[in-house]
């Protein structure tokens, strides 16, 4: 008999469940692993009695409000996948959980503080852990104490008394010397905290990450800990919770692996938004996993009519509702159409190397783009081969570059697993803790060893002095400033390409990345080019071979005594 946690995913991706993308990814996520079971790369099983306990718990306390108070708690099947999910998946060796952090964005009323109630009586008291803390965190106290009073009401309201003592701000239970206390960043002082639980209510309300990374590095001492992140979507990606909500996404779409991590969003996809696409019924079935239970249609009908005429109710409407992120602007690049036009893995299932690839190119024309963004951060440099002879499609050659020095500290400030992409040779580091030009410099003398090089684009920004260096040594050096007028052209050029899958970057996993986290600048006569600020991460990579795909348009001089020129203007002179 299958599993209520399985059977749920296996309907979702069959589409009995109506579901958006990340949705449907999550329980696509828990079908693979499944099949990955027992493989020497994946130390993980499902035991799926160890939700069962869990249901079986939570099926013993009460609700205490609403039209429900009074009736045992019963967990609908979605809430079954994500919660059977935390805790059935467990290493196949030590037993302790797989994951330490939950992330959960839903709509207002799908049932998400009663879940994180349930979930922290639980952990803190009946996991088995001895003087477990528990604490329900928020930027405020009185804000942290929602999801406090929420469980301190169910242990009230379902025969827990005997065995968990309820005081003002603290519950705890003599017996395993395990607590449960409120905590806001506005406490004087956070130190000295051995949590096993961490209860994080309304994510997107939090504006820095002090209390998050104390919380964070307070878990270390324990064999299980659990993050459990509860929240609708926000406003502002710039933000912990956005960063969180990005992080996400990047797992779900298979661009970063990281096995402790559980993400789950429900929400609207783009294309129901368009027109009065949001109005639909349907939109609201998809957006809503707890529709006709806790999420009353009539409700929805009554506030999306106040949304069609007001624009400050639409966004709270799509917001709260939807879990539409209403500041936000959807990743740019399609990464379907990418992964299609990666073609290392050869059809026998062995995977071409870089040097391999590099080998098949060798002597062919390639242009180049180099953005240097900052001294102390990414910087990128794209050698761009466009179609030849039998071959129809772009090769991008990406290599990126940081300091060394920060590199750990940019890894867990970025989410990026950069230590990996080192050793994969994607990525080089140059010792101390700025950027060193002369390594970029000799990568693209480098490259013009190998390569046909005809020209090279730069960004101006922080460009120092390499690009007159790189002139000096004969190179046709093109300045591209980062605006509509000379990257959007080149930009709905590579959108096009990559679309119907025609850039090959040889599965370069942090181009990958940057793909996924790219978004774009748009303006009212519909030019484009690629913004840093806001991307949900690394853009560098991509930023670069737009900028080649650029100057591939730009006429070549048949001479290479042209020191530098800007596009429109000159800026050099022959000597």
């Amino acid at each position: 008999m299958t599993d209520a946690i399985t059977a749920y995913a296996e309907d979702v991706v069959a589409g009995k469940v109506l579901a958006g993308k990340y949705h449907r990814l999550a329980c696509a996520r828990h079908l693979r692993d499944l099949a990955r079971q027992h493989t020497a790369d994946f130390p993980y099983v499902l035991e799926y009695e160890r939700a069962e306990r869990m249901f079986r718990f939570s099926a013993r306390l009460r609700h205490y409000k609403g039209e429900f108070a009074g009736r045992y708690i019963e967990l609908q099947p979605y809430q079954k996948f994500r919660l059977g999910s935390v805790f059935a998946w467990v290493h196949r060796d030590t037993k302790f959980r797989r994951f330490r952090t939950a992330y959960n964005e839903i709509p207002r009323k799908g049932g998400k503080s009663l879940e994180a109630a349930v979930v922290a009586i639980y952990v803190t008291f009946f996991d088995g852990e001895p003087g477990a803390e528990g604490y329900c965190v928020a930027m405020k106290r009185e804000q942290a104490k929602i999801v406090w009073n929420d469980a301190a009401k169910l242990v009230r309201s379902s025969g827990l008394r005997s065995r968990i003592r309820v005081l003002a701000a603290n519950m705890h239970r003599e017996s395993t010397a395990s607590k449960l206390e409120p905590l806001g960043a506005d406490k004087d002082s956070v130190d000295g905290l051995h949590t096993h639980l961490v209860i994080v209510d309304e994510f997107h309300a939090q504006k820095t990450r002090g209390l998050l990374d104390v919380m964070e590095t307070s878990t270390g001492a324990r064999r299980q800990p659990l993050n459990f992140q509860i929240t609708t979507a926000g406003e502002d990606m710039r933000t912990p919770c956005g960063d969180q909500h990005a992080y996400t996404c990047n797992i779900l779409d298979g661009v970063i692996q990281d096995e402790t991590f559980f993400g789950f969003i429900a929400h609207a996809d783009p294309e129901d938004l368009i027109g009065d696409g949001w109005l639909e019924e349907t939109t609201w079935r998809k957006s809503n996993p707890m529709f006709g239970v806790s999420v009353r249609a009539d409700d929805l009908r009554s506030l999306a009519t106040k949304a069609r005429h007001m624009q400050s109710a639409r966004n709270a409407f799509l917001q709260k509702r939807l879990n539409v992120w209403v500041n936000a602007t959807a990743p740019w690049l399609s990464l379907e159409g990418w992964r299609a036009g990666q073609r290392h893995q050869r059809s026998d299932g062995s995977t071409r190397s870089t040097e391999a690839w590099l080998a098949e190119l060798k002597g062919q024309p390639c242009w180049l783009g180099v953005d240097l963004s900052s001294k102390i951060d990414l910087a990128s440099v794209s050698a761009l081969f466009p179609p030849k002879d039998a071959r129809k499609h772009y090769c991008a050659y990406v290599m990126c570059f940081t300091p060394e020095d920060t590199l750990a500290d940019r890894a867990r400030r970025d989410r990026a697993p950069y230590l990996e992409y080192v050793k994969l040779g994607h990525l080089k580091t140059c010792p101390g803790n700025r950027l060193d030009q002369d390594l970029l410099r000799d990568h693209v003398l480098e490259l013009r060893r190998q390569f046909d090089v005809q020209m090279v684009g730069f960004d101006p920004w922080n460009a120092g002095t390499i690009e007159k260096d790189l002139a000096d040594e004969g190179f046709q050096v093109v300045e591209v400033p980062q605006t509509l007028r000379e990257m959007s052209q080149p930009s709905k050029e590579f959108e096009a390409d990559v679309l119907d899958g025609l850039v090959d970057a040889n599965g370069n996993p942090l181009l990958e990345l940057m793909v996924a986290n790219v978004v774009v600048q748009v303006d009212g006569k519909d030019n484009i080019y690629p913004t840093k600020k806001k991307s949900r991460g690394r853009i560098d990579g991509v930023i670069a071979t737009v900028i080649a795909r650029k100057v591939a348009g730009v006429e070549t001089k048949p001479e290479p005594t042209f020191q530098m020129f800007v596009l429109g203007t000159t800026a050099g002179a022959t000597p």
